[in-house]
C-alpha cells in the first residue's frame, strides 16, 4: 500500500514538473524576445502610418486639426478674462505677453510630434551607448534574449528537468513570474508613451495661458519619467552581464533574483525620483503625479 501511494505520489509530482517545464520553456522561448521590442523603444513608435493619420500629418488633420480649433476658444477666454480683471482688479498677463506666448506656442504645438521623436531618440542613443558599451565589456549582447539565454545555460540543464519543489525550481518559478509581470509593465508602458505624444499638442496649447502651465508641467514629469526608465533598465541589464553565475554558487542565483526584483521596480524607482506615472501592476495603474507648484 505505502508503495502505490509512494509511486502515485511520485507520478503526480513529475506530472507537475512536467506541466511547469513546458510552461518555462514557452515563456523562455517567446516572452523575452518581445520584451526587448517593447522596453527599448526608439522612433519606429511613431512613424507607423496609422499613428501619424491619428496624430494628424498637417494642421488640419487628426488631433492636431482639434488644438489648432481650440486656439480660438483660448483667446476668447483669454479676452473674457482680461475684461473681468479691470473689475475686479486680479492680476493677468499682458496681451502683448498672451500674443507673443500664442505665437510660438501653437508653431511649437504644430511640431510636436518632431519634437517628441527627438525625445524619444536621444533616450534610445543612451540607452543604446549603456548596451554597447556592455557588449565591449563582457563580448555579449546586452538583451532580455540573451540574459535569459546566459542565466539558462549557467543554472539550469533544461526546463523539463527542474523539479518545481527544489531551489531552483522556487527560482525558476519566481523568475518566470516575474518577467510575465515585467511584460504587463513594459506593454503599459509602451502604450502609455504613445498616449502621451497623442496629448502633447494640448500640453505645449497650456503653455500660453499662465494659469494652464501645470498641465504641460505634470505631462512632461511623465512623459520623461516613463522614457528614462529605459536608461534605469539598460544599466540593470549591463549590471546583470558583469555578474558571474554559477550552478553551484548560491549567492549568484539570489543576485539572480535581485536583478528581477531591480528590473520588476524600475518604474517605481523612477516615478520615486522624477514623479509622474508609474506603470508597475504591483504598484496600480495610472498613478498621476500631483500638480506642480
Amino acid at each position: 500500500m505505502e508503495e502505490s501511494n509512494t509511486i502515485l505520489t511520485n507520478t503526480i509530482i513529475q506530472a507537475i514538473n512536467d506541466i511547469f517545464g513546458k510552461i518555462f520553456s514557452s515563456v523562455d522561448n517567446k516572452i523575452y524576445e518581445l520584451l526587448d521590442k517593447i522596453t527599448f523603444i526608439n522612433t519606429d513608435l511613431i512613424e507607423k502610418d496609422s499613428f501619424k493619420t491619428l496624430f494628424g500629418k498637417n494642421s488640419t488633420e487628426g488631433i492636431l486639426l482639434v488644438c489648432n480649433a481650440l486656439i480660438l476658444g483660448i483667446i476668447i477666454f483669454y479676452s473674457i478674462n482680461y475684461l473681468i480683471s479691470h473689475l475686479t482688479y486680479s492680476k493677468i498677463q499682458s496681451p502683448m505677453q498672451f500674443i507673443f506666448k500664442a505665437i510660438i506656442f501653437v508653431g511649437i504645438m504644430n511640431g510636436s510630434l518632431w519634437i517628441c521623436s527627438q525625445i524619444i531618440n536621444i533616450i534610445f542613443l543612451i540607452s543604446s551607448s549603456i548596451c554597447y558599451i556592455g557588449k565591449n565589456l563582457f563580448n555579449e549582447e546586452i538583451s532580455f534574449v540573451n540574459f535569459i539565454s546566459k542565466i539558462n545555460s549557467s543554472i539550469y540543464i533544461s526546463n523539463e528537468n527542474i523539479s518545481i519543489a527544489s531551489f531552483d525550481g522556487i527560482i525558476k518559478s519566481f523568475t518566470t513570474i516575474g518577467f510575465v509581470n515585467l511584460i504587463f509593465s513594459y506593454a503599459l508602458r509602451y502604450i502609455m508613451i504613445q498616449v502621451f505624444i497623442l496629448i502633447s499638442p494640448f500640453s505645449f496649447l497650456c503653455l500660453i495661458n499662465d494659469r494652464s502651465e501645470w498641465i504641460f508641467k505634470s505631462w512632461i514629469k511623465a512623459f520623461l519619467s516613463l522614457l528614462f526608465e529605459q536608461i534605469l533598465i539598460s544599466l540593470i541589464l549591463v549590471l546583470a552581464f558583469s555578474f558571474n553565475i554559477s550552478n553551484i554558487d548560491t549567492m549568484s542565483k539570489i543576485l539572480y533574483i535581485g536583478i528581477i526584483y531591480a528590473l520588476i521596480k524600475a518604474n517605481t524607482y523612477m516615478y520615486m525620483i522624477f514623479g509622474g506615472i508609474t506603470t508597475s501592476v504591483g504598484s496600480g495603474i495610472n498613478m498621476i503625479a500631483n500638480k506642480s507648484n
